[in-house]
């Protein structure tokens, strides 16, 4: 791409412009550039295309809101700026639009009192096109009402632009690759398009002949990415799980100390009951599922059933004895070494 040096004021084919004296009926949005080729009386081509809607799109495009002016009286170059001076005067002010295959419009966000006023005087409009070597549209330095409606073109003006505006422009537009055309990234001249159909026919792993009905299925069907409160969830039942997993061991060893302490202070209430003189009939089952609170209460109801004083007197007065001396107290006397009769005193 060369370095945009000329500009193009030419009116649109086939545009018709409704311009009304009632203020309130002016039009808010004006056609001025069709998309594609647009022909003109000086034979110059003007071509409107992804460029300029790439250029109109880039940070550093010069011309945000442009002026809608009388004859192109703003723009240096035409008889209309030699014959003025300023303060000029233009009929509002509005930011260019382009609608990929329609064309580019000037959205009006004001109309001057001049415009008002004189707006109904002209026919048509005329957009000063600045183009790049190969006349590809690149940008919109201004538009204009005019009353030359029987002709498609106005004048044709080589006039060098700025050196901010020339170099905004070229850094835009040499943004591409060398060799590429307008369109897809990377795209070279000669260079066949890529086939992005076979390309996600092949990631769906579907055949050539699948219809749009089972590309969209097959695409429904993919594994949907977790939202983040999903996410989030997931993280915190895997921390949940972790932690009750790490302090299981733990809670073991805690349930059997505690069953071990139960179990003794049980063991402490029936040894208590005892001593009471209650007995207990529990077996290890039954005793185990009762809890201590509820054994207290069984011991309770317990009655008293063991004596717990000695039913044989402390002293027994000794008592000889009378006749002859028993078989067996003979023989443990005899045994012992002693007399019999040693039991009869």
């Amino acid at each position: 791409m060369g370095k945009p040096d000329k500009v193009i004021l030419l009116r649109t084919t086939g545009v018709a412009v409704s311009l009304s004296a009632d203020a309130a009926k002016l039009p808010r949005r004006i056609k001025v550039l069709n998309w594609g080729e647009n022909p003109n009386c000086h034979g110059r081509r003007v071509n409107v295309g992804p460029l300029f809607a790439k250029c109109l799109a880039a940070a550093e495009y010069p011309y945000r809101k442009v002026a809608l002016d009388f004859e192109h009286n703003t723009f240096p170059g035409t008889a209309a700026y030699k014959e003025s001076k300023e303060p000029r005067p233009v009929a509002g002010f509005g930011t260019i639009e382009a609608v990929e295959g329609d064309g580019v419009y000037i959205c009006m966000t004001a109309w001057t009192p001049e415009g008002e006023k004189m707006a109904a005087n002209y026919a048509d409009v005329s957009a000063g096109a600045v183009t790049d070597k190969e006349g590809n549209l690149i940008a919109v330095a201004s538009v204009a009402l005019c009353r030359a409606g029987a002709v498609d073109g106005m004048d044709f003006v080589e006039a060098p632009l700025s050196g901010g505006v020339s170099s905004a422009l070229s850094g835009i537009i040499n943004n591409q690759e060398a060799g590429t055309e307008p369109g897809p990234p990377g795209k070279k001249k000669g260079q066949p398009a890529m086939d992005y159909k076979a390309l996600l026919l092949k990631l769906l792993g579907l055949g050539e002949d699948a219809t749009d009905e089972a590309i969209k299925a097959a695409v429904e069907a993919l594994p949907k990415k977790p939202t983040q409160e999903e996410q989030d969830a997931a993280l915190s039942a895997a921390v949940k799980a972790a932690v009750a997993e790490a302090v299981k061991p733990f809670g073991e060893k805690v349930a059997a100390l505690s069953a071990a302490a139960v179990a003794h202070e049980k063991a402490d209430l029936i040894a208590e009951a005892a001593r009471e003189g209650k007995v207990v009939a529990l077996g290890a089952e039954a005793l185990g599922k009762l809890s201590v609170d509820e054994l207290k209460a069984t011991i309770a109801k317990t009655p008293v059933t063991v004596p717990l004083s000695a039913k044989t007197p402390a002293t027994m007065k000794d008592k000889p004895i009378d006749g002859d001396v028993p078989e067996e107290f003979r023989q443990i006397a005899l045994n012992c070494g002693v007399s019999p009769d040693i039991f009869k005193k």
